[in-house]
């Protein structure tokens, strides 16, 4: 008699497969899991479809947890604390319940429903802890809605599960004293890790890249600061920025005393892209830029932008914030640079251009995402996890 695969199923707010880092994030976890020998159902926060969806093998079921994203900010906040209905409804329709429920942002509408489903029904609940957000100030912090949800899930909630994944040592320190079941997994990435052309287009310039949404947690005016300081010094250098629309980017260049034909000649905004369009910006440069100030969430969190980068064989200029230290070796797969100053980005980037189309410190990035950053690096620690 065949044994029962054990059934696993990912839920949250989220959009999937379309939902930017988070959807990467959970489609690595699950190719993990199915590798480890589970099945997998994602059910996602966005519009319910008419039909049955599937993404690479994986079954996805849209539950339209996501209906007031289109009120005023204060009330959209306060209708979030219904959210997770919808997905306790869709739990208790399933003939045969799955034998764990991840959950994937939510926080306290979710963990408030999620923890007595859980335990009336026997099925193991486990957190995917990947951020704690830093509210914008002391008001925010004691008043909002939004943030008092997160504070009491990160401080009092998720300490209830039955297992956690946790994206950091960060999160892992903090947990360890109150979960016994905890694996530690970074963002993983399936781009095509290995066997890959190291090389570059020869171009007489040094291009980088920068590719996301700044939000606190970027440091991307330091970056353009540091550019253009760099070009106007006679290094012909360019950076190129994905992610944040033309008419922003005036809003990220905070120095004065250059010309609009400078500044047009050193950054280079492609505006919104894909997810495949920012991945082959980030293939065809010479470094990616990730600069990050010293923030919790920064320290809670893990950047995926690293993780492809390196997938895709691009060195990474950084400095180090959460767990970066692990992976990042000055002068093989990238460059450290010591701090978040512009003086200290300078003097990294004028270093790196002596450095640029290095095809073996392309391959050692290549290497780096193949040893911590594959699916299949993680099949054990789930196994654990799940049992």
């Amino acid at each position: 008699m065949t044994k029962r695969r054990k059934i696993v199923a990912y839920v949250g707010p989220y959009n999937f497969p379309d939902g930017g880092a988070a959807a990467r994030r959970i489609y690595g976890n699950c190719l993990s899991l199915q590798r480890a020998g589970y099945d997998v159902i994602v059910s996602s926060g966005q519009l319910a479809d008419s039909q049955k969806r599937e993404y690479n093998g994986i079954p996805v079921v849209s539950l339209n947890e996501r209906r007031y994203e289109h009120l005023p900010t204060l009330l959209k906040h306060f209708m979030y604390f219904s959210a997770g209905s919808s997905t306790i409804q869709w739990l208790e329709s399933l003939q045969e319940k799955p034998d764990a429920v991840i959950l994937y942002s939510g926080y306290s509408p979710y963990l408030l429903r999620l923890l007595p489903w859980a335990r009336k029904n026997n099925v193991k609940l486990i957190f995917d802890v990947v951020e704690w957000y830093d509210p914008p100030s002391l008001i925010s912090r004691i008043m909002s809605p939004y943030f008092l949800n997160i504070e009491l899930a990160m401080r009092f909630l998720i300490k209830k599960c039955d297992g956690l994944i946790v994206i950091s040592d960060y999160l892992k320190k903090y947990y360890m004293p109150h979960v016994k079941n905890i694996i530690k997994v970074p963002p993983t990435a399936s781009l095509g890790l290995e066997g890959q052309d190291t090389s570059i287009e020869v171009r007489e310039s040094t291009r980088f890249v920068y590719a996301g949404t700044p939000g606190k947690k970027d440091s991307l005016s330091s970056i353009i600061s540091a550019v253009l300081r760099v070009r106007s010094e006679g290094q012909n250098i360019e950076l190129h920025i994905a992610g944040v629309p033309k008419s922003k980017i005036v809003d990220y260049i905070t120095v004065s005393g250059y010309s609009q034909a400078t500044i047009d000649k050193a950054i280079m905004c492609h505006g919104i892209l894909s997810h495949k369009q920012t991945v082959d910006l980030v293939r065809a440069s010479d470094y990616s830029i990730l600069i990050r100030p010293n923030i919790r969430s920064v320290q809670a969190g893990f950047p995926t932008k690293f993780v492809e980068s390196m997938a895709v064989g691009t060195p990474v200029i950084a400095n180090i914030s959460s767990d970066l230290q692990y992976y990042l070796r000055d002068g093989v797969n990238g460059l450290i640079c010591p701090d978040s100053n512009v003086e200290s980005l300078v003097k990294v980037i004028n270093r790196s251009v002596d450095l640029s189309h290095n095809r073996i410190m392309r391959q050692k990035a290549i290497e780096t995402a193949a040893t911590y950053f594959s699916p299949n690096n993680y099949i054990q620690e789930f196994s654990n996890l799940i049992g």
